[in-house]
């Protein structure tokens, strides 16, 4: 290990950068992928929490929001004189959607529905027509009952002189008169303008007339008058006349005169249903719908029945003196179960029935709010009869509480609909989480590798200064120390003759070039550093520079077993670049096989033109450079032998200095080498345009 340290000083360098990397990166990311996973681990619980606050939140919300929709779905049945209860009726029915209505006045007086004496048939005849009515049904004298009829119109009242009429025109059709029977029953009874002052009684009359007129038109039609419905149409002389009495007829039921005054409810049911058997044989019903105003017939004679049935089972308005006012109450009506509200005000009250469906419409947009993605929710009543929802299941509830203070023990449940809520709910906050820490984590990364390379080039920095001023110390002390030795020889006379004088004198010489080489590189090295190196670029021959460098380094490669030679054309292409620059590159590259060649050396130099530029050549018979070492001998200060027991002088800029020469004129340098077979180095310039 000591020796690994003597060898490479920045060693110990490194390590405390990998230890400091160590400590300011991995332990923090370690920390924060642990924080990272118990917060993904309790976020499960952190969203349960939340979603229960949210939904309990949401419940007391809607609570308050069910308590005013509720209230204002009440204020429709706010009673109001100036509107009649049947119009009232149709409007709840059609609109709202009630089951049942009830109106009451300030003093507990039935508004609706009022009910006659004898449902379904018409009144009984007074003493004054008991004779004639006896005539008519009993004796079957229908030509004295109709005269009777007659005088009995001219002496009664208004009730009496239609019942009078109609009585009359009764028996010309019994007499097969039916064209005359229509005819009396249509101008004095059924079209008789009592119809807008009359009062119930007379209006039951009059839409009695109308139906008769109705039946007798029917009658005149003939066997293949039959339509597509399998119903008969009038005869073509009355068509006008049956629809328009039709229509009469239909605009009486849910509507009330000039006077104020309408059917009664028993008597308006009677017609209807009678009504609507006709229209749907003569498809006069659809015809005439308008006059529903959107509300379908059936409908109304079924909630106009049931009204019926709950006045008859609540005679009296008393009956309901315990209920709150807008508050839901359960009503059993015969085998139904519907809910009943009562709104009372200074003017009267007015009863309404619902049934669930309504009730469900009514908080329509309540219900809305928690039918999402996450939860399901449960509406019961009071006793925990199910309303709405879902009907049954096993898990508990993750938030209840009341429907609104209107509805009495009514309740709302919630339930999440299982773990994957949490976990779609969790997900976007693990989401966050997992991202957050991934960009830190990355942050992190990136500072230290960004804190690891500068820490990495400042080391490099130290080494590549330390190496520089022991490269310096030893190439330098080494020169300067032979010639100390050969001069202080000289000076004390310790030579034997003039010849070995002149010799020391050649190898001081030569120590000084030597020096002075050194001293070059050294400046040319600090110039690329500061990126000061200026080079004059010319168009110059490429004969002129490889002959230049060929005699710059002929003395020293013609001594000893060495064999020099150079294959230099007399004409190649003009290249652009700095002649001196270019001999030191080729001087350097020549000087580098000298002195890694064995004792027979053999170094060539050449010069060609290919492909656009010029090749200069310098091949050698060496020790070669191992596979491993090609791609770093450009390198600043490197050696392919760093034992301090090497052979070849000099410090490891030569090739590197070549390179940046090279570069510097656009052009590449590559080397070809095996160990043992020795090198070829290969610098091509572009020829100059």
């Amino acid at each position: 290990m000591r020796i690994l340290h003597h060898l490479n000083p920045g060693f110990g360098q490194f390590r405390w950068v990998v230890l400091l990397l160590a400590v300011a990166v991995i332990l923090p990311t370690v920390c924060l992928l642990w924080f990272m996973n118990e917060v993904v681990k309790n976020e499960r619980i952190v969203v349960r929490q939340r979603l229960t606050t949210f939904y309990r939140n949401r419940l007391a919300e809607a609570y308050a929001k069910v308590n005013r929709q509720w209230a204002d779905s009440c204020r429709q049945l706010e009673r109001r004189p100036s509107l009649h209860p049947y119009r009232q009726f149709v409007s709840l029915t059609g609109q709202g959607g009630y089951q049942g209505f009830l109106a009451y006045d300030d003093a507990g007086r039935c508004l609706y529905p009022v009910v006659s004496t004898d449902p379904g048939t018409l009144a009984r005849p007074s003493e004054d027509f008991r004779t004639v009515w006896e005539m008519e049904f009993i004796n079957h004298q229908y030509e004295r009952a109709a005269e009777l009829y007659e005088e009995q119109a001219r002496i009664s009242d208004d009730h009496g002189r239609l019942a009078a009429y109609i009585g009359k025109s009764r028996c010309l059709a019994k007499l097969g008169r039916l064209d005359q029977a229509i005819a009396e029953c249509r101008l004095r009874a059924a079209f008789s303008p009592i119809a807008e002052t009359g009062d119930s009684r007379s209006l039951a009359l009059i839409a009695r007339a109308r139906l008769l007129l109705l039946g007798w038109m029917q009658n005149k039609a003939t066997p293949n008058a039959k339509d597509r419905t399998g119903g008969f149409r009038p005869d073509p002389s009355y068509a006008s006349l049956y629809e328009e009495t039709f229509r009469k007829l239909l605009a009486m039921l849910y509507s009330a005169n000039g006077a104020g005054f309408a059917l009664p409810a028993d008597e308006n049911l009677f017609l209807a249903r009678k009504v609507l058997e006709i229209g749907q044989a003569t498809g006069l019903l659809d015809k005439n719908a308008d006059l529903l105003r959107g509300t379908s017939l059936p409908t109304l004679m079924e909630v106009e029945e049931r009204s019926i049935r709950c006045a008859e089972q609540f005679q009296s308005v008393d009956l309901f003196r315990e209920w709150q006012d807008d508050t839901l109450q359960p009503l059993a009506l015969g085998e139904s179960v519907l809910y009943g509200v009562i709104h009372r005000t200074t003017r009267g009250s007015c009863i309404a029935l619902l049934g669930r469906d309504n009730i469900m419409a009514a908080v329509a947009e309540y219900v809305g709010t928690f039918e999402d993605a996450n939860v399901d929710f449960r509406i019961l009543e009071e006793g925990g009869r199910f309303v709405a929802g879902i009907e049954t299941t096993s898990r508990e509830p993750c938030a209840a509480g009341p429907l609104g203070r209107y509805f009495p023990g009514w309740t709302v449940q919630l339930f999440f609909k299982g773990g994957d809520v949490f976990e779609r709910a969790a997900s976007e906050h693990v989401a966050v989480y997992t991202w957050t820490g991934v960009l830190f984590i990355l942050l992190i990364l990136v500072s230290g590798a960004v804190a690891a390379q500068s820490i990495g080039r400042q080391v490099q920095l130290n080494k590549l200064k330390n190496d520089f001023i022991a490269t310096v110390t030893h190439e330098l002390k080494t020169p300067l120390a032979s010639m100390r030795v050969l001069v202080d020889t000289l000076l004390e006379g310790n030579y034997r003759n003039p010849n070995q004088v002149t010799e020391y004198l050649q190898l001081i010489s030569r120590e000084n070039e030597r020096l002075s080489r050194l001293i070059d590189n050294f400046l040319t090295f600090s110039r690329m550093e500061r990126n000061k190196q200026a080079f004059q670029m010319c168009p110059v021959s490429p004969v002129s520079i490889a002959r230049t460098a060929a005699e710059a380094v002929k003395t020293k490669l013609g001594r000893g077993h060495c064999c020099f030679e150079t294959e230099i054309p007399d004409e190649l292409p003009t290249i652009r670049a700095d002649h001196d620059a270019m001999v030191t590159v080729l001087v350097n590259l020549l000087d580098n096989a000298y002195k890694y060649s064995s004792e027979d050396k053999c170094i060539r130099l050449s010069a060609g033109a290919a492909d656009g530029a010029v090749c200069f050549t310098v091949r050698d018979n060496g020790l070669g450079i191992p596979r491993r070492a090609l791609k770093r001998i450009f390198r600043r200060f490197y050696q392919v032998d760093r034992s301090l027991s090497r052979r070849t002088e000099g410090c490891g800029l030569g090739l590197s200095i070549a390179k940046f020469i090279v570069d510097a004129h656009q052009g590449t340098i590559a080397v070809e080498s095996k160990p043992g077979q020795g090198s070829t180095f290969t610098v091509r310039i572009p020829v100059a345009p």
